[in-house]
């Protein structure tokens, strides 16, 4: 009997310590870096743990895998190895026109027991469009497994989670999620312990590689711990370069009434790969640091930030060629306009001559005349190169517009969305305006892209 009190009062020292099974303490380095304000970004497989909703934003089939060893979860302070796998597969079809996503975790809480689960959830792509704007909606089925380190046989239950995702445009985005429906409740030896039900609300805005996300959570009572807030606040910032990829810096604050962090990582991607760090900072409780490392896989259809990129490097490129040439221009103009100044100096000083020398005149006259017809196919020589200079520059600016427009084509072709395709056409009439090149084509293109809206 004093056995069984023992072991219920170091279970209850351990809950405290543990929190609840199944927390919302994040999925891998990238959002934990970003404070775990994920529920309204979509471009990541570690969304199925933040909102199903967001899935049906993934164009390409994905594989991640992450680990994470963290003392801190939003709820409070807790003693975590955590290990998932996901994979996340688009569907095009008429009946399913989104993603699928798989997800297998494990967690092992330290002195207290382990967690397993695996969900299958399913996320829309445009099931409600609007003016550039849609609202998609997500279901996640997950098995939860959890067993206790006292003893006992291990205890399965089932729960749901629910999310939805308001695009208000290619930049804004809302998403509010429903974590753990259902009650899962194990109990095992004398031991009581619930996936906690918990309520995400969740903006996020991207531009030009920049994400700035704001999440805010309610988490019902469970472990014998009242319901719990937080707030979580990120940032990313993407860099692209020529030949090495591109990389992320992040940081982000998780703000709550029984914990608080903050958190930094680093992100590099190339060719279909990436690979992220997280560092979980306490600011409260004890003084442990944590840390997370995952990579992620994107087959299929290529990134159109990588090829968008390449596009760049080939515009600089041939930029830099066409600013040679028009410099090699400037000089061989700068040269001939010296010679005709002078010509024209010698031309007044003969003048001269024949003002003072009547008597060599004739001499003086053909000289005179040589040197005016010698002007004259200078001055024919300049303009002529002058023109060339202009048609020139018209040429390569025709050259680098049936370039840039090939790239938007090839663009087109690999699915981009309408959206960053009409942003491409308006950046061409921008740039070629005036330009003598003939932008009918691209002029067709962009009301063709505003009449598909």
């Amino acid at each position: 009997m004093r056995r069984v009190r023992l072991a219920a009062v170091l279970g209850l020292v351990c809950a405290v310590s543990a929190r609840a099974a199944f927390e919302d303490a994040g999925y891998g380095p990238r959002d934990a870096a970003m404070g775990g304000a994920f529920c309204a970004v979509g471009d990541d497989p570690a969304v199925i743990a933040y909102n199903p909703a967001s899935l049906g934003q993934s164009t390409a089939l994905e594989v991640a895998g992450s680990y994470i060893r963290s003392f801190h979860a939003p709820a409070g302070q807790s003693d975590r190895d955590s290990s998932r796998a996901t994979l996340v597969a688009p569907a095009r079809r008429t009946v399913f026109n989104g993603a699928f996503g798989f997800d297998a975790h494990y967690d092992r809480r330290t002195g207290f027991g382990n967690d397993r689960g695996i969900e299958v959830a399913y996320g829309t792509r445009g099931l409600i469009e609007n003016e550039g704007r849609s609202l998609d909606f997500g279901l996640g089925l997950k098995s939860l497994n959890s067993s206790f380190d006292a003893g006992g046989k291990p205890v399965t239950r089932m729960a749901a989670d629910l999310g939805a995702l308001w695009r208000a445009s290619d930049r804004h985005a809302v998403g509010v999620s429903i974590l753990n429906a259902g009650g899962a409740t194990f109990k095992s030896n004398g031991f009581s312990d619930r996936a906690p039900l918990a309520l995400k609300i969740g903006f996020a805005e991207q531009l030009r590689g920049v994400t700035l996300a704001v999440d805010l959570t309610k988490r019902e009572p469970s472990a014998g711990l009242r319901g719990r807030h937080n707030m979580g606040l990120g940032f990313e910032r993407w860099w692209a370069t020529a030949r090495a990829g591109q990389f992320a810096l992040r940081s982000g604050l998780s703000l709550g009434d029984q914990a608080r962090t903050a958190a930094w990582g680093l992100g590099w991607r190339a060719q279909g790969t990436r690979i992220d760090y997280a560092m979980i900072i306490p600011m409260s409780g004890i003084a442990r640091l944590g840390h997370g490392f995952s990579m992620t896989f994107r087959f299929g259809r290529s990134d159109p930030e990588v090829e968008y990129e390449k596009l760049l490097s080939q515009e600089l490129r041939y930029r830099r060629e066409l600013a040679v040439e028009l410099q090699a221009g400037a000089v061989k103009q700068g040269k001939l306009s010296e010679e005709i100044g002078r010509l024209r100096e010698e031309i007044a000083a003969l003048r001269g001559e024949i003002e003072k020398k009547r008597a060599s005149e004739g001499e003086a006259k053909r000289r005179l005349k040589d040197l005016e017809t010698r002007q004259k196919e200078a001055d024919e020589t300049f303009e002529r190169l002058k023109a060339e200079r202009e048609r020139q520059a018209i040429k390569t600016k025709t050259t680098l517009f049936e370039e840039d427009w090939h790239a938007y084509q090839k663009a087109k072709l690999s699915s981009v969305p309408d959206s960053i395709l009409q942003s491409e056409v308006n950046r061409l009439l921008r740039e070629y305006k005036d330009s003598g090149v003939d932008l009918s084509e691209a002029n067709q293109e962009l009301r063709r892209l505003q009449l598909a809206k």
